[in-house]
């Protein structure tokens, strides 16, 4: 939700267009005048269907619902652009804000909401110190490029900042320690152990 939000309420107000998959719809949304969420879910499914036969059922199941309601809700909340008018640096960080902070939250649930985050996540599975917000600004740079190409060369530049911005939100987010203590519960010789 607060990834929508973003999109919504600071992005396509300031006239950005995003980046990753998310960037793609809503180029596709300037330029072709269609769903933002549309073009996400349909920019996934492919993504997904690998994932299906390289990763499992489980994994995807979990995933698609994530995926399936960020691009619901990028629709559904599509109504506050018209509401939302912030200057142009202000929609930039409260963009790439909760952009990213909301990206981090999927991600340190186990979960992606598909598209880039999906292939930074397994990236990191692999190579554990690349940053998922590294992996997601290199892929930036090809939408951004796209974007430079069907707007203009300022526009991508400042959607190039919201992605910087975006990128550090989602690693403080996914690297922030839980206000709590987790255990772990162990049963031995039939007694339970909590450490």
């Amino acid at each position: 939700m607060l990834m929508s939000l973003g999109v919504n309420t600071a992005f396509i107000p300031v006239e950005l267009f995003s980046v990753a998959f998310t960037g793609l719809g809503v180029l596709a949304h300037y330029t072709l005048h269609i769903s933002v969420g549309l073009v996400v879910l349909l920019l996934n499914i492919p993504l997904f269907l690998l994932a299906w036969k390289y990763i499992g059922k489980s994994f995807v199941m979990k995933n698609l619902i994530v995926t399936g309601f960020f691009s619901l809700s990028l629709d559904l909340l599509s109504p506050l652009r018209s509401f939302f008018h912030p200057p142009l640096w202000e929609g930039i960080l409260i963009g790439g804000i909760l952009f990213g902070v909301g990206s981090g939250l999927v991600f340190r649930q186990g979960l992606t909401s598909g598209g880039v985050g999906l292939l930074a996540w397994l990236i990191q599975l692999r190579y554990p110190n690349i940053k998922i917000g590294s992996v997601h600004i290199a892929f930036d740079f090809c939408v951004l490029f796209l974007g430079a190409f069907l707007m203009d060369l300022m526009t991508a530049f400042y959607t190039f900042i919201a992605s910087i911005i975006m990128g550090k939100a989602m690693d403080l987010t996914k690297t922030i320690s839980l206000p709590f203590k987790r255990h772990s519960v162990r049963k031995k010789d039939n007694q339970i152990h909590v450490s």
